[in-house]
């Protein structure tokens, strides 16, 4: 442990289906050089998850969202409740939170439903908007890309040290994923539907990952964003007929380290 970069717990492996087993995407990241901790995608059951697994909600510095599908974002608005109303505390650090572009937007709409207290946080908020961009923060080599969904998407790269971790948010296979994931540590990729059932080319399955992470020369995957259907196959058997490198299964609160 001592060695890692990167510890990554899993939130929420699942999908928008609603099931006692997955809950929605989101994933709790700490920073070992610098104690940052951050998620990436907020779906529901992220905030309990994230107590669940013993972390601190407290302690979140950024949230990067991939997009702004509502199994990625549910829970942000009761994350910022929460950081806002809990007795006996006080925000003092900013919160970043960054997305594609339109998340100012899609911000101040959740306003219009919530309240406006969501504009007048106690604390300062750092909104991002970032489309294929390479930058900087607290330490950590940040890299965003455009990938392939129904709406505008982020994938993220976050390295230091030599190490690195990818998450591919939702997307269908594109060029531009691949880019992102070549040589990471671990690439954290979604994985909806078993062989041959992805809709639309906006999803992956698991033989198509795997040819993502082969062609990126990724060493590990770790397969997630599973609807119920890939519970009933090996999916991993499925990943390994394109990639032969280590395949990690996502399941709640499951810990990776990188």
């Amino acid at each position: 442990m001592s060695n890692s970069v990167f510890n990554l717990t899993v939130l929420g492996s699942g999908t928008c289906a609603a099931t006692v087993k997955r809950s929605m995407s989101g994933y709790h990241v700490q920073h070992e050089t610098s104690a940052t901790e951050f998620l990436m995608d907020i779906g529901a059951g992220s905030l309990r998850r994230l107590l669940e697994a013993g972390h601190d909600y407290r302690k979140i510095s950024g949230i990067f969202i991939s997009h702004f599908h509502i199994d990625h974002i549910a829970d942000l608005v009761p994350f910022l409740w929460a950081s806002c109303y809990t007795p006996d505390f006080s925000r003092d650090e900013p919160l970043l939170i960054c997305g594609p572009p339109g998340l100012k937007a899609w911000y101040k709409n959740l306003a219009v439903t919530h309240g406006d207290w969501l504009l007048e946080l106690p604390f300062q908020l750092e909104m991002q908007e970032k489309n294929d961009e390479v930058w900087e923060w607290k330490g950590i080599k940040v890299t965003t890309k455009s990938l392939k969904h129904s709406v505008p998407v982020n994938g993220y790269r976050f390295e230091h040290a030599g190490r690195s971790l990818v998450y591919s948010g939702d997307t269908g296979y594109c060029d531009a994923l691949i880019q992102l994931a070549e040589n990471t540590d671990l690439l954290l990729i979604e994985c909806s539907f078993p062989k041959g059932d992805a809709i639309l080319d906006f999803h992956l399955t698991p033989d198509i990952a795997g040819e993502v992470a082969r062609k990126a020369n990724a060493n590990k995957v770790c397969l997630t964003h599973m609807y119920p259907e890939c519970d009933l196959v090996d999916i991993q058997s499925q990943c390994a007929e394109k990639y032969d490198g280590a395949i990690e299964l996502a399941q709640d609160l499951r810990r990776l380290i990188v």
